[in-house]
């Protein structure tokens, strides 16, 4: 008897989170460029621009785990960063939505960087919040600002040779 309520509440579980995965995905579907975009987190708002001579046309960066930390505001500027991993993965869904056909190894990397971002962030905030020392929170953080450049990067040449429509679009929320 047991054993039958437990599996009941698993399918259950299992079918209202699938209901809900499936609305949230729809809505995201539906969502337009605009929205989208006015979600973005300018990078000159946390002082990413700063850390790269060309940051939207080459990966890396010219700074230090410390000068990273410090230019971005530490935390908020990480948790700029894991949004925006996020939404850029959105636009880049809207313009394969709308067009654009870019290679599957280039869309792979971006969802790669997205992935890689979000994770650094979550460690270097963890180690931050967690830890006296705040060397650990400032390499990662570091690390998380290496793939953001990468996935900058990544998102301009999608945009740049896949989908030139949305480019000067692009180039506008950036």
């Amino acid at each position: 008897m047991y054993n039958a309520f437990l599996i009941l509440f698993v399918l259950a579980t299992l079918a209202v989170y699938y209901a809900y995965w499936r609305r949230k995905q729809h809505r995201m579907r539906a969502t337009n460029w605009e929205w989208i975009a006015s979600q973005v987190s300018s990078n000159s708002e946390f002082n990413f621009d700063t850390l790269s001579r060309r940051y939207l046309y080459e990966d890396g960066i010219d700074a230090t785990p410390e000068t990273v930390w410090e230019k971005i505001n530490g935390v908020m500027g990480l948790w700029a960063m894991y949004r925006n991993a996020g939404l850029f993965l959105q636009l880049v869904e809207y313009a394969t939505d709308h067009g654009a056909e870019p290679p599957e190894e280039l869309l792979e990397s971006l969802r790669a960087d997205a992935m890689q971002i979000r994770m650094a962030v979550l460690i270097s905030i963890g180690k931050y919040v967690s830890t006296c020392s705040q060397v650990a929170a400032r390499v990662n953080a570091y690390r998380a600002a290496t793939a953001y450049s990468s996935m900058l990067a990544h998102m301009t040449k999608l945009f740049q040779n896949h989908s030139t429509v949305l480019f000067p679009r692009f180039l506008e929320c950036m």
